[in-house]
């Protein structure tokens, strides 16, 4: 799939967009602060309705404005896609093709989409939370039925903290029934997920060793949900007034010879894994969907010394569409500009770059 074009009203430090892409590499190149993360996070909120990094929903309107306009026009296997955003006021409208959609989250999986960052290795270096959410937005966008359980899990997480919380207080029949019928749906939405992440990391696992990274592996670490558990588990969960397992609370243990990653690579190499992590993603990602991901990668050259600048034509090399940021064209690999388009981005506005012949 390829986004063939954007508009942008009006999001973070962009006041008013409108771009063709070519369906091959696009150079973004602005200075730090001119808006280009802003831009690739634009491409990325319409396609996934997420934002990179987790930015907050109240950090996207330019300020003083309250809100923000986004439409992106795809093409995939399927044929044309058009997905708009409208934000006013904290409210959203969203469609698809002109057909309101019933929320944000339900642009999730329309859009095959990767993205690499400098935060991107923060999944091997910092909380579980960042590794849940990694397994959770790819399995999102290729397993619709797992998007949907894992919302109807999460949704039965909440309430079921608030049950835990008033039997604290008093434990009678009905609050009783109510957790029994909470943990039946929680083990049968769980189950689905965990057996999911674990097939995806498997799989994960097997591209990682295509790429040379036989000596790390990748460990799922489940917090098993199943009846004996839950059951065994009660009376703790009522005492400290939440749930102890499930797969709210997986982890993923990337470790060479027992020991954590991060204990034997340097900071260059955890970025160098990270940046294949996510071309097998995307590699996995085309295999399941039948098209080719989008990809965004930003400020990539930065976290590269010359020896990698050199490898990274050949890694972009089986890659569809890709939009790549960078703060000085200098360093860019020349067979990259040759191989595409290349746009400025100037205090919030971009401009195409017309090559002479």
């Amino acid at each position: 799939m390829i986004i063939k074009s954007i508009k942008i009203l009006t999001f973070r430090n962009i006041e008013d967009i409108s771009v063709n892409f070519n369906d091959s590499i696009n150079l973004i190149i602005g200075s730090n602060g001119s808006g280009k993360t802003n831009f690739l996070n634009a491409i990325y909120y319409v396609s996934s309705g997420k934002t990179m990094n987790s930015l907050s929903e109240n950090d996207i309107p330019m300020f003083p404005e309250d809100s923000f306009y986004l439409c992106g026009e795809f093409e995939g296997k399927s044929g044309e896609v058009k997905i708009e955003i409208v934000s006013k006021n904290k409210r959203k409208i969203v469609s698809k093709n002109g057909v309101p959609l019933s929320g944000i989250r339900e642009v999730m999986g329309i859009v095959p989409i990767v993205f690499f960052n400098f935060r991107t290795k923060d999944i091997l270096l910092k909380e579980p939370e960042l590794r849940r959410e990694f397994m959770n937005d790819f399995l999102s966008i290729v397993d619709n039925k797992y998007k949907d359980y894992l919302l109807q899990y999460q949704e039965i997480l909440k309430a079921k903290n608030s049950i835990l919380k008033k039997m604290k207080e008093k434990d009678d029949f009905y609050l009783a029934t109510l957790l029994s019928t909470l943990n039946e749906r929680m083990y049968e939405k769980g189950i689905y997920i965990q057996e999911k992440r674990s097939e995806f990391l498997i799989r994960l696992k097997r591209k990682m060793d295509e790429r040379g990274f036989i000596d790390v592996s990748i460990d799922y670490q489940p917090r098993l949900i199943t009846p004996q558990e839950l059951n065994k588990k009660r009376d703790e969960e009522i005492e400290r007034g939440f749930s102890l397992i499930g797969p709210h609370l997986d982890d993923i243990f990337f470790n060479v010879k027992g020991l954590s990653l991060k204990n034997f690579f340097s900071l260059g190499e955890v970025e160098e894994f990270t940046l294949n992590l996510i071309f097998s993603v995307w590699e996995i990602m085309r295999e399941i969907r039948g098209e080719d991901p989008i990809i965004l990668l930003d400020d990539i050259f930065e976290t590269m010394d010359e020896e990698k600048l050199k490898k990274l034509p050949h890694l972009l090399y089986n890659l569809k569409q890709v939009m790549i940021t960078s703060f000085d064209e200098r360093i860019v690999p020349v067979e990259l500009k040759e191989s595409g388009s290349t746009f400025l981005m100037r205090r919030g506005k971009l401009e195409e770059v017309k090559r002479s012949t």
